[in-house]
Formats: C-alpha cells, sequence, structure tokens
C-alpha cells in the first residue's frame, strides 16, 4: 500500500471519529460539521433525515431524550474510490432515558459513507446505525 493510500485511508477513519467523539460530546455543532450539506442520516425507527437542516433538529431532540455512555470499535475502513470511502463501526454501553431515568444495555453498528469535498474534507454524505438488541 502506497503511503498517500494509507494517508486517505486514515483520513476516512477521522471523518468517521470526529462524528463518534462529537456524539459523545454531546456536541451537536460538531456532530453537524462532520456531515456534507446534503448528509443522511438513517436511524432506527426515524425516518431519514436529509441535509444539514434536518439534521440540525434530529440531534438536539436525540440529545434532549437520551443520554448515551457508549465506546466505539472501528471495524473496517475502506476507500471505495478517490472521492468515496466507507467505515464500520460499532459501539456499546448504557442508554439513559431522560424522562424516567431508566439506564439499559445498547449496542449499535453503524455503517458510514464518507465523501471528499472540493476543499479536501472527508464528510459523511450517508450515515446509517442499527441497534443491536442485547444478548437475553
Amino acid at each position: 500500500m502506497s503511503k498517500a493510500f494509507n494517508e486517505e485511508l486514515a483520513a476516512i477513519e477521522a471523518g468517521a471519529v470526529a462524528y463518534l467523539t462529537a456524539f459523545s460530546r454531546v456536541d451537536v455543532a460538531a456532530v453537524l460539521a462532520t456531515y456534507a450539506d446534503d448528509g443522511v442520516l438513517m436511524a432506527p425507527g426515524m425516518p431519514a433525515a436529509v441535509g444539514k437542516d434536518e439534521l440540525a433538529v434530529v440531534y438536539p431532540n436525540v440529545f434532549a431524550t437520551v443520554g448515551f455512555d457508549m465506546t466505539y470499535e472501528i471495524k473496517e475502513v475502506v476507500q471505495i474510490s478517490a472521492d468515496w470511502g466507507f467505515v464500520r463501526s460499532a459501539t456499546e454501553g448504557t442508554e439513559t432515558n431522560k424522562a424516567t431515568g431508566v439506564v439499559v444495555p445498547a449496542a449499535y453498528q453503524e455503517l458510514f459513507l464518507l465523501r471528499k469535498s472540493a476543499a479536501g474534507a472527508w464528510q459523511i454524505a450517508r450515515y446509517c446505525t442499527s441497534k443491536i438488541s442485547p444478548a437475553g
């Protein structure tokens, strides 16, 4: 593998890690900054949120209703073309229902499709997350 290719993989991974870090800090502005202007969030039990205007409504609502204490693991980083790549990750931890205070174990798997912007930054074009049922 060439050094340039390794640097691109690191940059693609950094795009997803920036999101995961901002999410864990409950930092809406930083979360939104990781998305392309036309970015799409596909989350469990919700219609797709398309574009930063919709995302700017969804994330504050999520953070207002659920508290997350999660750790992530990057499972796979692939560059598909010069301007596209994906990251597959998994998160585990607990969620707290802010209305009731009930804390439950939670696990998710995520797929980030990132696109390189004209400025050279890898941004989230599509993000799909699915909840994994806790082991019984």
